[in-house]
């Protein structure tokens, strides 16, 4: 029986294809990867990788950047390491679980990753200067322990868990489109909620092998649970009955809640509302309709609990909402 072939892939290959660049080498798999940019240039990336052949990906050094890079792991166990020489005093190698996630100083370091054939990896990954992660640390904590985090990014690989918060942070920016003209200004806003929920994880020691919220989740129910909630946040108005839902889903009612309960920390009918009263909330503020024909569009029929929702969610009433708004708009 023949050895399988290993293939060696620069690193470099899959940065060109996700800014832009040629096709992923057809020889060696698919990549689909897709970039984001905030409004001060941290950015976002999705990947989704398939390997027909035992792959180390390398790359030599980071082209003089100097980065703080954010690497969450959602389906696949995977090894990688930093620098080649073991003498190097940050050479590292990293067993990377899934439900992980890496946080790390990349200041044009070499870096491989080794992927075995015949899986289907799913990352997400901030990016930003140094200079900006020292200035958000400078902003998200107390003196003493923005030193203790830049430290610790700044020497090593961290790793903590992926709590059911952070996943959902994550699907919020994954929908950022239907923020349209505002996307820039979301993404930078949640991209920094979600970098501190790291470092907080970071702080408090909730490591990768915590038992605190297991989230050892099938990757092909959590693909599901991910697309449900993406559907939910770009069309809220539609209907959202638990039975029919997880029926289409082909599992049960309870793994249905059980599941969308423990990756974002709340339930389907409590997520579906509060995406709804803010799709309301947008309509109130970007289009001159009135209260009543906001609360259709976003999926209410029955006005008195939309209008109680509403102010139980926002602190007023839909018409106060959109007057505030209006003057602001105009001021």
């Amino acid at each position: 029986m023949g050895m399988k072939k290993k293939t060696l892939v620069g690193t470099e290959e899959l940065y060109q294809y996700m800014n832009g660049g040629s096709g992923f080498p057809e020889e060696i798999g698919t990549a689909r990867i897709q970039k984001e940019k905030s409004k001060n240039d941290v950015l976002y990336y999705r990947w989704d990788l398939s390997f027909t052949q035992d792959t180390n990906a390398k790359k030599s050094d980071n082209a003089g950047n100097d980065e703080v890079q954010i690497i969450f792991n959602l389906n696949q166990d995977i090894e990688w390491q930093v620098g080649e020489d073991p003498s190097f005093p940050r050479y590292q190698k990293v067993n990377m679980k899934r439900g992980e996630v890496c946080i790390y100083r990349n200041d044009d370091i070499g870096t491989s990753m080794f992927y075995p054939s015949g899986r289907h990896y799913q990352f997400r990954s901030i990016q930003m200067t140094t200079e900006r992660f020292s200035a958000l640390l400078q902003l998200l904590f107390p003196e003493k322990e923005a030193e203790y985090l830049e430290k610790k990014v700044f020497s090593r690989v961290e790793k903590t868990r992926i709590t059911p918060e952070m996943f959902r942070i994550l699907s919020e920016i994954d929908s950022a489109d239907r923020y349209a003209e505002f996307k820039g200004v979301y993404l930078e806003t949640k991209m920094i909620e979600l970098t501190a929920q790291v470092l907080i994880g970071i702080v408090n020691g909730e490591g990768a092998e915590s038992p605190k919220k297991e989230m050892n989740i099938d990757p092909q129910d959590r693909l599901s649970i991910e697309h449900l909630r993406e559907k939910i946040q770009l069309v809220p108005y539609e209907e959202y009955d638990a039975p029919l839902v997880a029926s289409k889903m082909a599992m049960s009612l309870s793994k249905l809640n059980r599941l969308f309960r423990q990756m974002y920390d709340t339930s389907l009918h409590a997520y579906v509302q509060e995406m709804r009263l803010e799709y309301a909330a947008t309509l109130l503020t970007r289009e001159k309709i009135n209260v009543s024909e906001a609360a259709i569009r976003s999926g209410y029929s029955n006005m008195s609990y939309f209008s109680k929702a509403f102010r139980d969610r926002f602190g007023m009433s839909p018409k106060e909402y959109r007057e505030r708004k209006l003057l602001e708009n105009d001021s």
